[in-house]
This record gives C-alpha cells, sequence and structure tokens, in this order.
C-alpha cells in the first residue's frame, strides 16, 4: 500500500539528510564607495551543478539549462523594479554578446562589453540547484519532494574587474513546523520552484546595495519601462 502522503505541518524535523536550512548571504566590498554604478547589465546565467562533497549538502539532479535564462530574467525585472539604478534590457545585452560566454569574461571583454552597453557594472549568475517540487502545494510524500533552489551572483565592475557585491542562496523549501516565518510570508504551501526562485531573488536583493526598491501603489510594484 502507498504511503499517504504528508501534510504541511506534520513532517518531522530534521528528516531532510544533507540538505540543513536556507543559506541567504549577500556580501558588499567596502570598495563600492569608490565606484559610481547607475546602469547594471545582467548577463547571461550559467549553470553549474554541485558534486557531492562541494557542502551545503547537495543531492539534487543537475539544473536544466532554463534555469540559467529563468533566474536572469528574474534579476533582471527585480533590478530593473529599483529606483536609482538603470538596467539594460536582456535582448541588448544578447545583441552585444553573441558570442561571448558568461562563463569566463576577461577584464578586456569585461571593458569592451561595458564600452557596448553604456554600463559601469555587470551582473553575473551561476545556477547550481534548480529542483521542481513533487506533488501538490498541499502535500508532499517525502521532504526531500519540495522544491530546492541554489545560485551564486556577483556584481563586478567593466573597468577593472572588482567584485563589488556578492548574492549566495540555497534553499530546499522545509515543511511549516521548521520554517513558519517563510510558510507566514509566502503562504501555507509547498511551492513550485518557479514561485521559490521567484523568492529567493526577492530575499537575496534585500542585501543589494544600489537603489532601492520603488514605491507600490494599490500593493502592485511600479516598474521601470
Amino acid at each position: 500500500m502507498k504511503p499517504s502522503r504528508l501534510p504541511l505541518a506534520v513532517i518531522v524535523a530534521g528528516v531532510v539528510s544533507g540538505c540543513g536550512g536556507t543559506t541567504n548571504e549577500a556580501i558588499t566590498s567596502p570598495k563600492l564607495e569608490q565606484y559610481r554604478v547607475v546602469r547594471i547589465a545582467v548577463l547571461p546565467f550559467t549553470v553549474t551543478p554541485k558534486t557531492p562533497g562541494q557542502g551545503r549538502g547537495y543531492a539534487e539532479p543537475a539544473p536544466p539549462p532554463i534555469a540559467a535564462e529563468k533566474l536572469a530574467e528574474l534579476f533582471y525585472r527585480k533590478l530593473n523594479a529599483r529606483e536609482g539604478i538603470a538596467v539594460i534590457s536582456l535582448r541588448s545585452v544578447r545583441e552585444a554578446m553573441p558570442t561571448l560566454r558568461a562563463s569566463v569574461v576577461s577584464r578586456a571583454q569585461l571593458r569592451e562589453l561595458g564600452q557596448r552597453l553604456g554600463v559601469e557594472a555587470v551582473l553575473e549568475g551561476n545556477v547550481e540547484v534548480y529542483k521542481e517540487r513533487k506533488g501538490s502545494a498541499i502535500a508532499l510524500d517525502r521532504p526531500e519532494d519540495a522544491a530546492a533552489v541554489g545560485f551564486t551572483v556577483r556584481l563586478v565592475s567593466v573597468k577593472d574587474g572588482e567584485v563589488l557585491w556578492t548574492g549566495d542562496y540555497y534553499e530546499l523549501q522545509r515543511p511549516m513546523i521548521e520554517d513558519i516565518t517563510g510558510f507566514l510570508e509566502r503562504g501555507a504551501r509547498y511551492l513550485t520552484v518557479e514561485q521559490l526562485a521567484d523568492s529567493a531573488v526577492g530575499h537575496v536583493l534585500r542585501g543589494f546595495p544600489l537603489g532601492k526598491p520603488m514605491q507600490t501603489q494599490a500593493g502592485v510594484a511600479e516598474t521601470a519601462p
């Protein structure tokens, strides 16, 4: 007989082996104040899965290629919805670097790209985990069937390659008994991987040092054209 599914609030804490809690780290370089950064470009993200033993208990399958596109789009959209900075469209970035792979960008390429796009810094990103939920929004067969997202991002000066800001995020969504705050914020449900990624990007950008979220009207954030 197939075991009954585990509802949100009754999955026992500590069952998820090796996955731990959420990692959300944002570090701003003390040198940032030496740079004037107003215009930013989000480069195409890469996908590089963690291997066993690399830390944070990664045991999820390799992220699909679409994960890089999804995360880059999320960062573009949320950065574009901040006052005080301008973000170049993803299409313009792709047109400016048709043969350039984001995985390896030299200082000379950064300077050239900055000149083409008229930006002072670029955001690079790598997706390490992008695992879809197995089950419904209200119940899973196993705790490890929850969605999981992991990525790192860096804001890099195009002038000299200096890393001005880094963000590091990993989350395997936990049951309500382990993460009451998360469920209060996002609702009493298990998220899809796209929903979790959207939440994750919003969380890591709380530590982003440039610009600020636009004021909302009737609960809906304004976005730049």
